[in-house]
């Protein structure tokens, strides 16, 4: 038997109406002695407490069944109530939802010298239409005393719904957030492990259990059946790529071997590509969707891409690095002024000289020398040497380093606030829109052709797309920009800062005239200065 959810208090679909001239209004106006019978209106949930509702389901057709029924009743009791000198005894309706979730009594007054029921006789009917569990004794006792018991639906009868399960749940057997933690010593023995960015796993290795659902507690109708508890609802099973369920539904494990991650709503198992130093070459272009794992030093000139983690054992010079995830090179960047490394979370790494660097997130180094690093997060050489030179070194944030300019005062610029990656990006498309200009001014000069057309065509395609994503950096730099003052405020702190350092917050800078110790520069007051 199905069942649903308990009706709601004083629903309208839980009212019956009944014209004047019905029978029913014709036995009232009997009762009370009215010349003129009057409308009927029957709330079968206003003899209710408060703090309680009926557990049928279904009002509308329960009320299209209890009207033919009370309908019948009256026409019937009304043939007998007309004969002259009738009497009649106090007459009882039982009301039965078709679900047997509840029931009621409906009573019909006497007539001439006909007796009033007692609780015994309100009993024997309501036993004569099997309702025997649920019963209101408190209202059954009630009712013979009761000055409105005729012509009002008296609920006398409730079952018990049954009750939902607990909800199936995860057990991780893998942690959802593993954040990286570096250590005092210094980066360059750094890698997946030591850094817990991700977790290796094998094929057929459990990821989490998934326990089921409850079974629920049972519930009773009015007339003693019982009802099976309702299953608690199944636990979302957080299946991602490369994972898949037992046969049984009780583990989710690896389909693969690889490193296992998070996303946000789903585990999911990315595959490692492992390069040893004969598959590398200045030439080598890598585009990999998962993890790309270097056991080597990276050639200058090869480019590497990765939807996930690239991780550099030994060095890296004039080349180009995207992640997905984080970059981790553990011997360091020379980079030549040529080599950028582009990280849609964070980037680790011994060194970084000589190189651009962009990160979504956070950019950790033993030491920053000579570098464009754009960080929507941190900018942190608080580990190894600690140092901190030359260069320009933006931070939505905050940047930290042990030591920053040299005794020499070398130029070093840092920019505190707004969001670094996407400036510099909107910065490139703007220049990428100059150059596609130039282009197309310079092709509309060629004589008429195939050739010429085709390479119009896709220029103008070019321009079409750089032009829509500039536009969306800059609205997320005005979205930005919106909500920056709420943000927490900027700041540069180190143990110590050199002459030659320049602090811009907000477009205010700072130049540190002498050298500063335990320095800490923000902005406040509507000026950087020290803290």
């Amino acid at each position: 038997m199905e069942i649903s959810g308990a009706s709601p208090r004083w629903h309208p679909d839980w009212v019956m109406l009944f014209p004047s001239g019905h029978p029913l209004g014709l036995l009232r106006s009997i009762r009370a002695g009215e010349e003129i019978p009057q409308p009927v209106r029957l709330d079968f949930l206003e003899a209710l407490p408060e703090s309680e509702t009926m557990p049928a389901a279904d009002p509308q057709t329960q009320m299209r069944r209890f009207r033919i029924l009370i309908s019948h009743a009256a026409r019937v009791r009304l043939e007998k109530a007309v004969i002259p000198g009738a009497y009649l005894e106090a007459g009882s309706l039982v009301l039965v939802s078709s679900d047997k979730m509840a029931a009621w009594l409906f009573l019909f007054p006497p007539l001439g010298v006909g007796p009033e029921l007692t609780t015994p006789q309100l009993l024997r009917a309501l036993l004569d239409h099997d309702v025997t569990t649920g019963i209101d004794w408190r209202m059954l006792r009630q009712i013979p005393q009761m000055p409105d018991r005729y012509f009002t639906p008296l609920p006398v009868a409730r079952g018990t719904l049954p009750g939902p399960g607990h909800k199936g749940r995860v057990i991780d057997r893998v942690p959802r957030t593993l954040e990286g933690q570096i250590q005092a010593s210094g980066l360059g023995q750094e890698n997946y492990t030591t850094l817990q960015l991700v977790r290796d796993i094998g094929a057929g290795d459990v990821i989490c259990e998934i326990l089921p659902p409850g079974p629920g507690t049972p519930g009773t109708t009015v007339t003693g059946e019982d009802l099976p508890g309702l299953p608690g609802e199944p636990a979302e099973v957080p299946a991602g790529r490369n994972t898949r369920l037992t046969a049984d539904g009780r583990f989710l494990v690896a389909d693969c071997a690889g490193h296992v991650t998070f996303s946000g709503r789903s585990f999911q198992v990315k595959p490692v590509l492992h390069l040893d130093e004969p598959a590398l070459s200045p030439a080598s272009n890598i585009n990999f969707l998962g993890d790309v794992h270097i056991h080597c030093d990276l050639p200058g000139g090869a480019s590497v891409r990765a939807t996930g983690n690239v991780q550099i054992d030994g060095a890296v010079e004039n080349c180009s690095i995207e992640a997905g995830e984080h970059i981790i090179v553990s011997s360091g960047v020379h980079g030549q002024d040529q080599a950028t490394l582009y990280a849609h979370k964070r980037v680790y790494a011994k060194y970084l000289e000589h190189c651009a660097v962009y990160a979504l997130q956070d950019v950790f180094a033993d030491c920053i020398i000579n570098c464009d690093v754009y960080s929507n997060g941190t900018v942190q050489a608080r580990t190894g040497r600690g140092v901190l030179i030359g260069g320009t070194v933006r931070a939505a944030r905050e940047i930290r380093a042990d030591t920053i300019g040299s005794k020499a005062e070398r130029s070093t610029h840092l920019v505190l606030g707004g969001s670094p990656c996407e400036a510099a990006q909107g910065t490139q498309l703007q220049e990428e829109l100059k150059r596609i200009a130039a282009d197309i001014d310079h092709t509309l000069q060629q004589p008429t052709g195939p050739d010429r057309e085709a390479r119009l065509a896709k220029l103008r395609l070019n321009r079409c797309i750089a032009q829509a994503k500039l536009d969306k950096v800059n609205r997320d730099l005005e979205a930005l920009f919106s909500r920056e003052k709420k943000s927490v405020p900027a700041r540069v702190v180190c143990d110590t800062a050199y002459p030659g350092t320049l602090v811009t917050i907000e477009g205010v800078s700072l130049s540190v005239d002498r050298v500063r110790q335990d320095c800490t520069i923000g902005f406040a007051d509507e000026r950087v200065r020290y803290l």
